[in-house]
């Protein structure tokens, strides 16, 4: 399983191999999908907003409006929500982490 936000996207789940397509298709795949519980599955839908904060969406070849700072804490809030996931989720998937801004 594929993790990384895209813009316009609060699910951060993508298919990563036939095994998976043939399960879930294409596109997003919702943390209700795999099981996830209300607040794990919230959670992921907030960072999502706050990723797409990072485009400026006027003008999405520009620079982004973060300061290093706010990066930093995203990547930090990323990494121990994707750590929880992966403990709820357990051997049952793999889980890698493509995203980084």
């Amino acid at each position: 399983m594929r993790f990384f936000y895209d813009w316009g996207c609060d699910s951060p789940f993508w298919c990563g191999n036939d095994v998976a397509r043939n399960k879930f298709d294409v596109g997003p795949i919702e943390p209700e999908e795999l099981g996830l519980n209300a607040d794990i599955s919230e959670q992921l839908r907030s960072l999502g907003r706050w990723h797409d904060t990072a485009l400026d969406w006027s003008d999405p070849l520009g620079p982004t409006p973060w300061q290093p700072e706010e990066s930093d804490r995203f990547q930090t809030a990323v990494k121990e929500l994707l750590a929880r996931v992966r403990s709820e989720l357990s051997q049952e998937y793999e889980i890698i982490w493509e995203g980084d801004l």
